[in-house]
This record gives C-alpha cells, structure tokens and sequence, in this order.
C-alpha cells in the first residue's frame, strides 16, 4: 500500500527500517541498510548517508546537491514529500521506489527487468560527474572522461570548514588526494577539475564554519564569485593542481563554475598564471555557463579564451526562469526543457562550434533521456553523467546517432 509520493530523484528501490535523522548526530547513528528520513538534508550529512539502503525528505528537488549525490551512490532517493517526518515512524518498515516517488508500507517484491545494455561506441562523448573519488575505479572503465569532479565532498567528509583546514595547512593536501585517485583511475582520460561550489548554508556545520545565513543559497556567495572575494582558498585549490601537474598528470584539466560575468573568468585565469601555472599551455581551462547573463556573453567568453564550454542546465534554467530550484512549492516551475532555457544552450553550442570550441552538459540535464536526445540533435559534443547513467546514456546516444546519420544529420565522424 501506497502511504507517500514525492519526486522520484535516486536510482532503483529498496526496503528498510525507517530512522528519523534530525541531526548530524542522528545521521552518524545510522545503521547500514536503513531508510533514512529527513525534514532536509545538509551537505555535511552526506558522508554518512552513504550506509542508508534509501533516503526520503520533506524537502529538495532533482537538481539538489543531494539528489545528485545519492544517485552518485546508487542509493533510492525520494524528496519533496513535505510531510514524510510526520508521516513516517521510526521502527516502520518501507519501500523507497526512487523511480517513481512512491513510498509504500512494508516490504514490497519487485520484478526486476535485465535491462542494463552492453557497451556502445559513441561519437558524443559520455563522461561522468564524481562527488567521491572511491567511486572511480568502478566507472573509469566506461567513461569517456571526468566531465566535473567536485571537491565539495572531499573537503566535507574531513567535518572542516575550508579556511580551518586553510589555516591548519591541510587544504590543499585534501583536494590532491582526492584528484589523485580519480586522475589515476581515468588516466589518460580528461579529468576536469571544478572549482569550489557550494552555497553557505552547507558550511554552517562544520568545525571553524563563520557563515552568515543567506535568505537563498542558491543565488547568495557561491562558487567562483566568492572564491576570487577569498584568493587564499582559490591560490590553495590552485596548489593541488600545480603538484599533480609537477607529478606528470597531464590528464587534469579545469573549469570555474556559475560565472555571472566574463570579467569573473579572465580574473581568476590571471590568479592560475600567478600561481606559477600558465593557462593553456600548463592546462585546458575552460569555463561553466550557468547564468543567462554569461549565456548573452558566450562570443565574449570565447574571446577571452575558453578552452572548453560546460553547460550547467540545472543553474541556467533556475537563473532564467527566476524558479528556485530547491523549492518545493514551484517545483511545477522548474522546467530544464522551456524554450527560453533551450534558445540560451543552442545559441551556445551554435557560438562554441563556429569558434571551434568543445561544449558539453554535465548535471542532471545528462540523466534525462529527453534532454540528451535534444542537446545531441542540437550539436553537443559531449555530455556529463551520473555513474549509473553511463552505460545506458552510451546505447541511448549509439542510437540518436544513428538515426541522425539515416536521416542524413549527424555529426558521426
């Protein structure tokens, strides 16, 4: 029996004992295979999801940085359910379908279709995105490279605000370490290397945090913008990529995420160099479209000299469409697809291509089948994936191309 809906945002289903977490503390006690449940869940939290069977919330949307991450897992999520802390007891026993959204009483037998398909060429390249660099020897194999790896994790799992482990000298050992494993797995496959990104109020609970409360994150001090207001963190980021590359990883490529303005690239291109890295030369630099306002500038972009282009479709559409993309209450807003987000990204991919410059989708835009058979028909060179999405993304492009080609379209070389 059917007792919840909410947004389907996590692979696969499974059943478990419900465990309310309401803190950090309960999140530590959690017990492997339980269903975790949540009025929301907190980046610092994320580590210690990784032992749930399922997790379901009251709030977050597909887009969320927890959704993304659980489906990096392979772990069934279910968000956006408003009143699942209510409804739901501890002790009860459920069935988390992240598919469909549906939660239901007791232990529910499912028949399970062999649908995973077997490996397929593509002249669209399938890369994936890493939250946790153990999970790259797992998926190296059958991805075309790293389209974001994104060191937010990385540095959270340590339970430390990034300026505590600035000041304890730490910071950049941490993001080598984690950039080591992942470049070793993948090489000599790109690993594109994203600068730091996360919005204030999932730094709030960590040792040393000093944020002040922002009414939304989302749009608030994040990613590039505040890294150039705080260079000592940026210069430390930049340290890690200089030892790897010192090291002989010439796979290690790099990107800033969610400009609001070129100026904001051609600052923090000018920070690498005087780190004693020469952009270009040292190491592709490429940059992330995130916001209508540098979509509009993209010739600009161009000309300062962007290596490569990543489309964030998630960012875009919120920015574009002013929709809070965490927001349960306009979820029914948020639409990845609207014509106004889909004229921004071909104005794009038509601007990269005339220059000569590769462009792909990385986030969850690369999950949805729609989308993906969109952005490929539109031009896109590659796209950027989920781990659990790789194998399925690669047949379902194999055979876009294929009917491009017969149609007399494609771009198959």
């Amino acid at each position: 029996m059917q007792i919840l809906r909410g947004i389907g945002a996590g692979a696969g289903r499974s059943s478990g004992r419900v465990r309310i977490i309401r803190n950090l503390e309960d999140a530590r006690n959690l017990e492997w295979g339980e269903v975790a449940v949540f009025r929301k869940i907190s980046r610092d939290m994320l580590p210690e999801i990784r032992r749930a069977g399922a997790v379901i919330a009251n709030y977050g949307g597909l887009t969320s940085h927890a959704a993304i991450t659980l489906r990096e897992l392979g772990i069934p999520c279910v968000l956006g359910t408003e009143v699942a802390t209510e409804v739901l007891r501890e002790g009860m026993i459920v069935t988390v379908d992240g598919k469909t959204g549906g939660i239901y009483r007791g232990v529910m037998d499912w028949v399970k279709a062999e649908d995973t398909p077997g490996f397929h060429e593509t002249a669209t390249d399938v890369m994936v995105n890493l939250n946790f660099p153990w999970l790259a020897p797992k998926v190296a194999e059958f991805a075309d490279g790293v389209g974001s790896v994104r060191i937010e994790n990385m540095v959270i799992e340590t339970g430390k605000h990034p300026h505590l482990l600035l000041k304890e000298g730490k910071l950049a050992g941490v993001l080598e370490k984690g950039l080591r494993e992942i470049l070793e797995a993948f090489h000599p496959k790109p690993v594109i290397f994203r600068t730091f990104d996360i919005p204030v109020d999932e730094l709030t609970n960590l040792r040393g945090s000093f944020e002040a409360s922002e009414r939304n994150p989302f749009l608030g001090m994040r990613a590039i913008t505040r890294d150039l207001m705080e260079p000592e963190i940026l210069m430390a980021e930049f340290e890690a990529l200089g030892n790897l590359l010192d090291s002989g990883y010439r796979n290690l490529q790099l990107k800033f995420p969610f400009l609001r303005d070129v100026d904001e690239y051609v600052t923090a291109v000018e920070l690498l160099e005087e780190s004693g890295i020469t952009p270009h030369r040292d190491i592709v630099v490429g940059a992330s479209v995130e916001t209508p306002s540098v979509a509009l500038q993209i010739d600009e972009l161009l000309a300062a000299g962007a290596d490569f282009i990543s489309l964030g479709m998630s960012d875009l559409t919120m920015c574009s469409l002013a929709v809070d993309r965490r927001s349960t209450r306009v979820a029914g807003l948020f639409n990845l697809s609207h014509h106004a987000v889909l004229g921004l990204v071909e104005d794009v991919i038509g601007a990269c291509h005339e220059g000569g410059v590769n462009v792909y989708a990385a986030g969850y835009a690369a999950t949805s089948y729609m989308l993906v058979r969109r952005l490929v028909e539109m031009g896109v060179d590659g796209i950027s994936t989920s781990p659990d999405k790789i194998l399925r993304m690669k047949y379902f492009i194999a055979r876009i191309e294929r009917s491009l080609m017969l149609r007399g379209a494609g771009r198959v070389e």
